[in-house]
């Protein structure tokens, strides 16, 4: 089972030496791992499309008991000591990618049917997997919040192939390799914590999957146009091959052929309409598997995956005016929540008005000015201002964003949408909380 953190973040990793390092990592920590587990006896027969059997020896090794063994009611949040779990787990967050390389081994030595669903490099993967791991244990003691993000991480799994019975061992092998790894320090209170947490942890997760079941776990895309409008940056129209569900400003999980089992999360850059096409702006990362397929490799009718639509910068139900930024392909969503914006305030008496700032180094990397000022054009209340950074002579605003930002009046009755860079976003934020409220600015978490 792949834990993988979602968001808007850049597709940089690459396969290359780095798939080979975690090759031989692996290799060697699942010879250890296997030290662990006693020797199946003369003449058994293990079931190595499943875990139950070497799940419980190593669990006996441990004096633990497999996940889910013996849980007859669901477990609450209020059922968990979060408090030695998260001091436990603090500890050892020196050792976290050693813990994640440790827990992976064990993970495909007891169970190695799940290798199959997981990708052949593993470094990026296991870095999300720590930092939604870290994410789930912080949020162990605020139920709603907890209950929530497991919910969604199981229907978000649904994509990776995760059924039910794939919980158990997941989770035994986490806890397992916590307790390893803590040695001498693990206590019967840390195992009674760590048993109560993995439970709620596999419970919520199949609670959230099992509700999203009349939904498909992806959907199959055609692309339908692909046009490379700078250097390295395509617009891709997809049909889907059923109604795909989303809001303005949400992204989506695109997997490629070339690389299965690899998902990356991109913007859709139009607002939901009866039928219509999905457009993705996708800059071609150096050394991005994903994002490199999708520019440089793909043609009209070549298909992809896309998983459920995530994400919370959504357009807000307001009559304040707009005022969206946006940094490179960050336009995408901005420019869903601007058509969502438009079409939603077509019949008002008096439109929001819409002021929107896109950001590039130099004029060809505005690279969807044209279709922004034929929306422009058809939208009296819309405002585009692009501003570039380092274009000598450039007519129009030239600086950093936020910089060209700040030299406007802004005003407190303002809803503002911001998306693109992490420093772009964190200086902008900055910039515009001196005079609109913080329940008004808006944009997805930045590292």
């Amino acid at each position: 089972m792949a834990i993988a953190l979602g968001g808007r973040f850049s597709d940089e990793r690459s396969d290359g030496p780095a798939r080979q390092d975690g090759a031989r990592r692996a290799e060697t920590l699942s010879a250890r791992v296997t030290s662990v587990a006693p020797p199946a006896a003369a003449g058994a027969v293990i079931d190595t499309g499943s875990n139950a059997n070497s799940a419980a020896r190593i669990a006996e090794t441990e004096g633990l008991r497999p996940v889910g063994k013996t849980v007859e009611t669901a477990p609450s949040g209020a059922d968990i000591n979060s408090l030695v779990v998260q001091q436990s787990f603090a500890a050892l967050a020196p050792d976290g990618p050693a813990l994640l390389e440790y827990f992976y081994a064990r993970l495909f030595t007891v169970s190695p049917g799940l290798r199959a669903l997981y990708p052949t490099s593993m470094t990026a993967l296991r870095d999300r997997v720590l930092a939604r791991l870290t994410e789930v244990i912080r949020s162990l003691d605020s139920e709603p919040e907890c209950a929530e993000l497991l919910a969604r991480m199981g229907r978000d799994h649904r994509r990776y192939g995760v059924l039910d019975k794939h919980y158990e061992a997941f989770c035994t092998a986490l806890r397992d390799s916590v307790a390893h790894f803590l040695g001498a320090r693990w206590t019967p209170e840390m195992s009674s914590a760590w048993q109560g947490a993995v439970d709620y942890i596999a419970a919520g997760m199949r609670a959230g999957a099992a509700a999203a079941k009349d939904s498909p776990p992806w959907w199959i895309a055609e692309i339908v146009s692909h046009e490379l409008r700078s250097p390295g940056v395509a617009v891709l129209r997809l049909r889907t091959d059923q109604p795909f569900p989303y809001r303005a400003g949400q992204y989506v999980p695109v997997q490629v052929t070339r690389w299965p089992r690899i998902w990356r999360p991109f913007s859709l850059a139009t607002a939901p309409r009866p039928g219509g096409l999905l457009e993705l702006h996708v800059r071609a990362v150096p050394g991005g598997l994903v994002s490199n397929t999708l520019v440089h490799h793909s043609d009209v009718g070549d298909c992809v995956l896309l998983g459920a639509a995530e994400g919370a910068m959504t357009l807000t139900p307001s009559d304040r005016d707009l005022l969206c930024l946006a940094g490179g392909t960050g336009l995408a969503p901005i420019k869903a929540i601007v058509e969502q914006a438009i079409t939603s305030g077509a019949a008002a008496s008096q439109p929001r008005k819409i002021t929107l700032f896109v950001g590039a180094r130099q004029h060809f990397d505005l690279y969807d000015l044209e279709d922004l000022q034929l929306l422009e054009a058809a939208c009296p209340s819309l405002q585009v201002i692009p501003v570039l950074s380092e274009q000598p002579g450039y007519p129009g605003l030239t600086g950093m964003l936020p910089d060209a930002v700040s030299q406007r009046e802004l005003l407190p009755n303002t809803e503002a949408y911001i998306c693109g860079p992490p420093a772009m976003v964190r200086q902008t934020a900055a910039v515009l909380a001196a005079t609109i409220p913080p329940g008004q600015i808006r944009h997805d978490p930045v590292p």
